[in-house]
């Protein structure tokens, strides 16, 4: 594989000492480069919980909590006490108490340590991230009052700023994902957090019909989605409880994608034809064209800036995914060869991943702008389709058949080892991303 080009610079904050009533530090410089796939990947350690002077039953349970999600993280090693000689145990959990020898010995990079101490709830607890070679803070956090429901919670927040610390992005955490899974002889759309938590049935139509397809609004309050019904397609549109359902003029509708301005684009056939089209208020009828030619166009996928669309033609014969600059109107192309279906734009419009077929399945590619080249992100073993990306531009969910039935799978731009992301029981398949609204 060749090396990967982004690389991700971490200008972490580090200070002397935790202010248990502000969440504010001195700051020094350090400067840690994480390069991608086949990278030296950095080592972080979690101590045991200290507890002053009683530690609560469920503070174990966020030590494992915080642990699930470094998993995640693939430029993250997460250790085991056994690989730290005579244990991950401190005398304490600030650095004054920590003797970093034997951590820097076993080449530990990051080291977690917690503490509780009494108040409502379990307590409050105190969360300190250090850099072993330098032996400096680099993040410490107080949260007051927790209760057990609450730790999910406190392990994303966490986990959140140290992410952002160390990549810039932290929205990883509180992105959601919508996905389809079989329900009886339909399908349903479903959501779950980017970890795999929080998993909510959103439709209910079971043998009734197939919700296939879903897209989130850039506010993240909707989700838009075909409703595959026994004589037509659909538009649904669900905000909360029971989804709108809208017929438009054509039996096809064909992947739905909101626009950054809050409008829906839609493949339909009105012609003989099947184009791109952008819907009115309404969502009942066509305010505008989109992409019209004589081939198949379907799947549009923005940037956040609504400037760029990405989508899937035939017009070179296959399928490939080109890329409209809706001001001039100028159209490239981005895959380069073979069948390529289901792209996703990032939100910052530097890239576009869509699936490849080829021998023995469908893989994930990633398409950059500025260097006009692809380069493949998935390996299988089976079939990897319908890739998404994150809010950050940087991860990378898909549906993957590699573990027999289809489950979701989150990797990055740069092709890391994909981990897979619990949906509960049954298939899922079509993920797309939230946006995170709002600050981190």
């Amino acid at each position: 594989m060749t090396a990967p080009r982004s690389i991700i610079k971490l200008l972490a904050t580090a200070c002397a000492a935790l202010c248990l009533c502000s969440a504010a530090f001195a700051q020094d410089n350090l400067s840690v480069e994480i390069h991608g796939p086949g990278q030296a990947r950095m080592n972080v350690v979690q101590a045991q919980p200290f507890g002053d002077p009683n530690l609560p039953s469920d503070a174990q349970y966020l030590n494992e909590l915080i642990r699930k999600n470094l998993s995640f993280m693939p430029f993250l090693k997460v250790m085991s006490d056994t690989d730290i000689l005579g244990g991950a145990r401190l005398s304490g959990p600030k650095a004054d108490q920590i003797d970093f020898k034997p951590f820097s010995l076993a080449k530990v990079d990051l080291m977690i340590t917690s503490v509780w101490k009494p108040g409502k709830g379990m307590g409050d607890v105190e969360l300190r991230a250090f850099e072993v070679f330098s032996q400096k803070l680099l993040l410490g956090k107080v949260y007051s009052g927790v209760t057990r429901d609450q730790l999910p919670e406190v392990a994303d927040r966490f986990c959140m700023e140290l992410m952002a610390l160390l990549t810039g992005q932290g929205t990883i955490f509180k992105a959601k994902l919508a996905f389809v899974r079989p329900s009886g002889k339909g399908k349903d759309i479903w959501m779950v957090g980017a970890m795999g938590r929080d998993l909510a049935q959103v439709t209910r139509y079971g043998d009734l019909g197939m919700a296939i397809s879903p897209a989130w609004s850039w506010d993240g309050s909707r989700i838009c989605f075909t409703l595959i019904g026994s004589t037509s397609h659909y538009l649904g549109v669900w905000g909360g409880g029971k989804a709108n359902v809208y017929t438009l003029p054509s039996s096809t509708v064909i992947s739905p994608h909101f626009t950054p301005g809050g409008g829906i684009a839609v493949a339909l056939n009105i012609r003989g034809n099947t184009d791109i089209f952008s819907l009115d208020g309404s969502y009942k009828n066509t305010a505008g064209t989109l992409v019209a030619d004589s081939s198949i166009d379907v799947s549009p996928t923005f940037d956040q800036s609504g400037n760029l669309m990405a989508f899937v033609s035939d017009r070179l014969g296959n399928p490939n995914v080109f890329i409209k600059d809706l001001g001039s109107g100028s159209v490239r192309r981005a895959s380069k060869s073979g069948y390529n279906t289901n792209p996703s734009m990032s939100p910052d419009g530097k890239f576009v991943t869509y699936s490849k077929q080829g021998g023995g399945g469908h893989r994930i590619y990633v398409y950059e702008l500025a260097t006009d080249s692809e380069k493949q992100v998935s390996f299988g073993p089976g079939s990897d389709e319908n890739p998404s990306f994150a809010p950050d531009s940087y991860f990378i969910a898909f549906s993957s058949s590699r573990a027999g039935g289809r489950k979701l799978y989150l990797t990055t731009r740069n092709g890391d080892g994909a981990v897979q992301i619990p949906t509960g029981e049954g298939e899922a398949l079509m993920p797309a991303f939230s946006p995170v609204v709002g600050k981190e």
